[in-house]
């Protein structure tokens, strides 16, 4: 099957220069993620594990947990950030700078927020990550933007959306908030968003009644191996390049 191909064009001058452009997300797979065994207590062997009281699978193990970190593609922050606590009428709001001369992110109006639901634990700034990327898709593909996948460990929380990249010339402002408390440098290379290209499918749904008999191979194949039943037997290798 063909590779379909997504194309990243620069929207500014300095774009090429002193941006990266969006990368597959295998390149920025965390280090906690990295680091993690496959068994707890062991070595990366069943073997051994299986020795050792207590061993248990970890998540690392879990296909569909290491797709949704490597699928699609990253957004990093472009350029080191600084953040501090600034009071103002006796309440303290995030306050965030730069170094380099080009916009790295922006501040909305509160009334854009308007009752949109705040995430637990951050500040209700509204601020917008600038992308001078944009991004193309076949015809008939769009793409979901999302916070990277799995990184509750970084200080802010990027919104969701959905772009129809085939279409609109999008120069992206990608919504999010900062952690409540939070102060010091994040990091140019950081990621800052995730997203998935796919192609727009009219769908329907529907249901089926309880069937022993597919429950029964369904569960059978599932031990045809100690480990990595899923990977064998069911799961489909994505590629994004």
């Amino acid at each position: 099957m063909k590779n379909k191909k997504i194309i990243f064009e620069a929207a500014e001058e300095h774009s090429e220069v002193l941006l990266n452009a969006p990368t597959p997300a295998t390149n920025n797979v965390p280090k906690w993620f990295k680091d993690q065994k496959f068994f707890s207590n062991a070595k990366n062997d069943f073997l051994e594990a299986t020795k050792i009281e207590g061993s248990e699978h970890t998540y690392k193990l879990c296909i569909p947990i290491t797709d949704t970190i490597t699928s699609g593609y990253t957004i990093v922050l472009p350029a080191d950030i600084l953040v501090k606590n600034v009071g103002i009428k006796d309440e303290y709001i995030p306050h965030i700078s730069w170094l380099v001369h080009f916009p790295v992110l922006d501040i909305q109006s509160a009334k854009a927020l308007a009752n949109y639901p705040v995430p637990t634990g951050f500040h209700s700034t509204f601020f917008r990550w600038n992308h001078d990327w944009q991004i193309k898709t076949p015809q008939g593909y769009s793409s979901f933007f999302m916070h990277p996948i799995h990184r509750h460990d970084l200080p802010f929380f990027t919104i969701s959306g959905i772009v129809d990249t085939d279409k609109f010339p999008n120069k992206l402002h990608l919504p999010f908030f900062i952690k409540n408390g939070f102060e010091g440098i994040i990091k140019e290379g950081t990621p800052i968003a995730q997203f998935l290209p796919f192609k727009r499918d009219n769908w329907e749904s529907g249901k089926k009644p309880f069937s022993k008999k597919s429950n029964i191979i369904y569960n059978n194949m599932m031990k045809l191996n100690f480990i990595r039943a899923y990977k064998n037997k069911i799961w489909s290798k994505k590629s994004y390049r």
